[in-house]
């Protein structure tokens, strides 16, 4: 996984089991609910207030393009681009940032800025001082937008094609995955910030996407066929 299965290979003691269930992504993730109550939409978002770094900065951080071990090639052409698809885009490129990174001390605080204070304080805040996290991910994907769901004024849920067929653990031996089409989904939530402004952040991540496996399984499968 990105975050969850990142967590699980840290030279930590007694790792919170919050902490590596809920995690922004494995191959062998679930889609089940985080543990916790769901703030509603209009909360307040405070946990980018303490940073002196503005959004700009931190969105400026994050490589969209991926990594020299992690390069990331995006297929936009599902769905427009917008604020709500965009945030959910930065969400899932934090997240595969972090899984390929031994060192998560100058990552984990991004992602303040690109999740809810809830999603933040559960899976990252315990980690913001990590910097022996072993076994990273590695390799190309591809990603696909495949299409947002509205689920209120204020809520969306935008769900990604990835291509993970030569992505995978740094001790691996190279070769292609026989189930590289990966359906993953953010919840997104429009929350008014630390900065006094609105952003949508990620309030959730359902990896491997079952529920959503009828609408865009089968032309995820197809579309999942690529060469680095």
């Amino acid at each position: 996984m990105r975050i969850g299965a990142g967590l699980s290979r840290l030279k930590v003691v007694a790792v919170p089991a919050v902490a590596v269930t809920v995690g922004l992504v494995t191959a062998s993730c679930t889609g089940d609910d985080r543990p916790g109550d769901k703030a509603p939409p209009s909360a307040v978002s405070s946990s980018a207030a303490g940073s002196s770094m503005t959004f700009e900065e931190a969105y400026r951080k994050l490589p969209m393009d991926g990594t020299k071990d992690l390069p990331n090639t995006w297929d936009l052409s599902g769905a427009p681009d917008t604020d709500e698809v965009l945030a959910a885009r930065r969400g899932l490129v934090f997240s595969y940032w972090l899984g390929q990174a031994t060192d998560w001390t100058p990552i984990v605080p991004i992602g303040r800025f690109v999740s809810t204070d809830e999603w933040y304080d559960k899976s990252l805040a315990p980690f913001v001082k990590v910097s022996t996290a072993e076994n990273p991910m590695i390799g190309p994907i591809w990603v696909n937008v495949m299409g947002v769901e509205k689920n209120g004024a204020d809520q969306a849920t935008v769900t990604f094609c990835t291509d993970h067929g030569y992505w995978r653990n740094a001790e691996a031996s190279p070769q292609v995955r026989k189930d590289r089409a990966n359906l993953e989904s953010y919840e997104m939530k429009n929350v008014v910030s630390g900065d006094g402004e609105h952003h949508w952040h990620v309030d959730k991540q359902i990896d491997n996407d079952r529920t959503r496996e009828a609408k865009y399984g089968t032309q995820c499968t197809k579309w999942a066929q690529h060469k680095p």
